[in-house]
């Protein structure tokens, strides 16, 4: 579990650094995004669980939140992103141990940090992968295990531009939590899958800025 937290955290100093390298103040943009989905919650690990243990069901996910990113070579941008994110699951009590099968539901929030990379392909195509940094709010989850840690995140999807506006659109999934930040009960991984819309207004370079000088 260090291991893989460290390995983590190497990963996010090393891009860091290899932004500011590579010229991160290529190709700038800034904007919005939000995502809308449904979750399950899934078990990834060898724990051993009780046949008594209930299931639980996933439902609806949302986030929004503002982003930021750069190009840090001629096919990669990096994305950091920070979020609100609202989740509902629901836990199920069932006979033989209770009388009646019943779910119960709840809501909780989180502030995530998601940090992605694109890899664009032809006509704006691209696919994304990355980390996602998740802390629990006030409103923590009774039935389900907090979802703070390190988890991941896979994308694809194509950007339209309209002059400087770029909007992108990505269906993609996010497993949260995969390294969690304490220990936890019930080893729960929220599992969500949905689709990622973006607007953003691309800001030129000084480079790009210094070219249409020129050619006035």
């Amino acid at each position: 579990m260090k291991k893989t937290i460290l390995f983590i955290l190497m990963v996010l100093l090393y891009t860091g650094s290899y932004a500011q390298d590579q010229d991160f103040d290529k190709d700038i943009m800034i904007g919005v995004c939000s995502s809308g989905g449904w979750n399950l919650p899934v078990r990834v690990t060898t724990k051993y669980i009780t046949e008594e243990t209930s299931p639980w069901h996933g439902y609806e996910s949302w986030s929004a939140g503002v982003k930021i990113s750069g190009m840090v070579s001629e096919h990669y941008r990096i994305e950091i992103a920070a979020c609100y994110s609202g989740h509902k699951v629901g836990f199920e009590l069932s006979p033989p141990i209770y009388d009646e099968k019943k779910i119960y539901t709840e809501t909780f929030r989180t502030f995530s940090i998601p940090v992605t990379f694109k890899r664009y392909l032809q006509k704006n195509f691209f696919i994304s992968a990355g980390t996602i940094v998740d802390f629990a709010l006030r409103d923590k989850p009774v039935r389900l295990d907090t979802q703070n840690g390190f988890g991941l995140t896979i994308g694809a999807g194509k950007e339209f531009r309209i002059y400087n506006l770029v909007i992108d659109l990505a269906p993609g999934m996010e497993l949260h939590s995969l390294v969690p930040f304490t220990s936890e009960d019930n080893q729960q991984r929220l599992l969500v899958a949905g689709l990622r819309i973006g607007f953003s207004y691309n800001f030129p370079s000084a480079a790009d800025s210094q070219d249409q000088d020129n050619v006035k």
